[in-house]
C-alpha cells in the first residue's frame, strides 16, 4: 500500500463509499466471526475479535460524521 494518497478525485460519494464499505466488513465479521464457537470460548480471540468490531464501529461513526460535514 502506498503512503501518498491522491485526494483531488475525491468527492461526497467517495465518502459515502467508505462508509458502506466499512458496513459491509462490519456485517462480514459478525456473520463469519460472532458466533463461532472457538472466537467465542477463548477469552484472547474474543477480546481481540471485540477490539475489532470496536475499531470498525469507531471508523463507521468517524466516515459518518466526516460524511455529514462535507455536505
Amino acid at each position: 500500500m502506498s503512503d501518498k494518497v491522491d485526494t483531488s478525485k475525491l468527492d461526497s460519494y467517495s465518502y459515502h463509499e467508505a462508509l458502506d464499505r466499512t458496513h459491509i466488513l462490519l456485517n462480514h465479521l459478525d456473520s463469519a466471526l460472532g458466533e463461532h464457537p472457538v472466537v467465542q470460548s477463548e477469552p484472547n480471540a474474543k477480546a481481540l475479535y471485540d477490539k475489532a468490531v470496536e475499531n470498525l464501529a469507531d471508523l463507521y461513526q468517524l466516515l459518518g460524521r466526516i460524511n455529514f460535514e462535507k455536505k
